[in-house]
């Protein structure tokens, strides 16, 4: 084979190859910059559910149960990817699910447990953050985990009472944060399963 037919072939194969390294998949290529605007969305969701008179979908008592419905499944899912791969992310995402878990389970413990699993995780990705950040660096996976960052990061400030200009937010404040764990917890198991 000439020059000009391989550098013709090897075109041909660069053209054929995508061009996302995650590949191909509708909810790959959905976390872009409109991701940021899903926990602004789910708050306004609860204030359109209790406008609407359907306060039942947004009680605590519903998304307690749909919270332990979804982290259990991230865990499960970053921790058989973890036990496939033997991937610092994935142990790093497993542990980070799994204390989420605990905390949601509420026994004794669970309070003070997170800081220390927060700070073992700190540690972790502190000592491992040149392949943490390979690892997730223009990823779909590295999206939909900021976004879920975003959405806890929110659900903690609700947590503190620091959002109280939102509007009736001491009627909704649980509600509020509830709602927006269950929209981290989702995009956690998103990411989980990219």
């Amino acid at each position: 084979m000439s020059q000009p037919q391989a550098s013709q072939t090897d075109a041909a194969a660069r053209a054929q190859t995508p061009q996302n390294p995650t590949g191909p998949g509708r909810l790959r290529r959905m976390a872009g910059w409109w991701g940021v605007l899903i926990p602004p969305l789910a708050l306004a969701g609860v204030y359109a559910a209790r406008a609407l008179g359907s306060t039942g979908l947004i009680a605590k008592p519903v998304q307690e149960v749909a919270a332990l419905m979804l982290l259990p499944a991230a865990v499960a899912v970053f921790a058989v990817r973890w036990y496939r791969t033997r991937d610092r992310l994935h142990l790093v995402l497993t542990a980070f699910s799994a204390a989420l878990l605990c905390r949601e389970i509420h026994f004794p413990g669970t309070h003070r447990g997170i800081y220390v699993a927060a700070a073992v995780i700190a540690v972790w990705c502190f000592l491992w953050r040149r392949s943490l950040i390979r690892r997730l660096w223009g990823t779909a996976k590295g999206r939909w985990l900021t976004i879920a960052a975003w959405s806890y990061a929110l659900a903690l400030l609700i947590q503190r009472r620091a959002l109280r200009f939102l509007p009736d937010e001491a009627d909704l404040h649980v509600q509020l944060e509830e709602v927006l764990e269950n929209v981290s917890h989702f995009l956690l198991l998103v990411a989980a399963l990219l």
